[in-house]
């Protein structure tokens, strides 16, 4: 059989790593901010990769569980690392695996609310959407309440690594969205592809636009659209557990390096 032309799930997944690796480069080792602009591409293209995984997964609790643990170990390893491998006062806080795990969510709830006569759960799908809000609320509250309280402040701040926060996971609010956009346009590109561009535009709000080469470079998110344009809708080779292994390796080894080679 020939295969379609275009790029198969696993090449996205792949341009997606090599963007992601540019990108943690830069950030571990200052390297000059192209390295930021090549990383945009990355956080879009595994959004959209999770809402294909979601829609075509046999067990989306098994998927939403993987997405899971990997937030649990990813919050140990960026805690393990920013205490003993930072520079100075920075801190590690890589953790990619909150923000697909929600955006799973919010494709759960979405599910119910537009499931068949049977599956259909209006109150389930609210249920799905409000509990990551009010959760992200609510641990924002406790830390305004207990203050500097050093053993209360610990108590919530370990919290936040067990349950991922909609206002603190990686790329926040807008991000999720995203994952929700193209869960909801599945099938739709030029839907997904305008989702991408209203995402990029709200994330510019309030920010320099003398910075757009800059500091302010998040709009670049825009040049994921080529590689989600390529998709063929193939799944490609089968490496399901080679990015969950990944990304954290890539993430201690070179915030490792950095470490003593500063």
């Amino acid at each position: 059989m020939q295969n379609k032309q275009g790029m198969n799930g696993f090449q996205i997944k792949i341009t997606g790593l090599i963007s992601m690796v540019f990108d943690h480069i830069g950030e571990f080792f200052s390297f000059p901010i192209i390295f930021h602009w090549i990383g945009r591409l990355a956080a879009p293209i595994f959004l959209f990769e999770s809402s294909e995984g979601f829609i075509h997964t046999r067990n989306r609790k098994k998927y939403m569980l993987r997405l899971l643990y990997g937030f649990w170990l990813m919050g140990i390893i960026d805690f393990v690392l920013s205490r003993y491998f930072s520079i100075g006062d920075t801190i590690v806080v890589n953790n990619i695996f909150g923000t697909l795990f929600l955006g799973t969510v919010y494709m759960t709830a979405i599910s119910y609310f537009k499931g068949d006569r049977v599956q259909r759960s209006i109150v389930r799908g609210i249920a799905w959407f409000m509990v990551p809000i009010l959760l992200g609320i609510g641990s924002l509250d406790l830390i305004n309440i207990v203050g500097s309280n050093e053993i209360f402040l610990q108590l919530v701040l370990g919290w936040n690594i067990l349950v991922p926060n909609i206002l603190l996971v990686e790329g926040g609010f807008l991000l999720v969205a995203l994952a929700v956009l193209f869960y909801i346009f599945h099938g739709n590109k030029m839907a997904q592809i305008a989702s991408l561009f209203v995402v990029a535009a709200f994330s510019l709000i309030g920010k320099d636009f003398g910075q757009l080469f800059g500091n302010n470079y998040q709009w670049m998110m825009i040049l994921a659209a080529l590689p989600i344009l390529w998709y063929n809708g193939e799944k490609g080779k089968n490496m399901r557990n080679f990015f969950y292994i990944f990304y954290p390796a890539h993430i201690i080894v070179l915030a490792v390096l950095a470490y003593y080679l500063h």
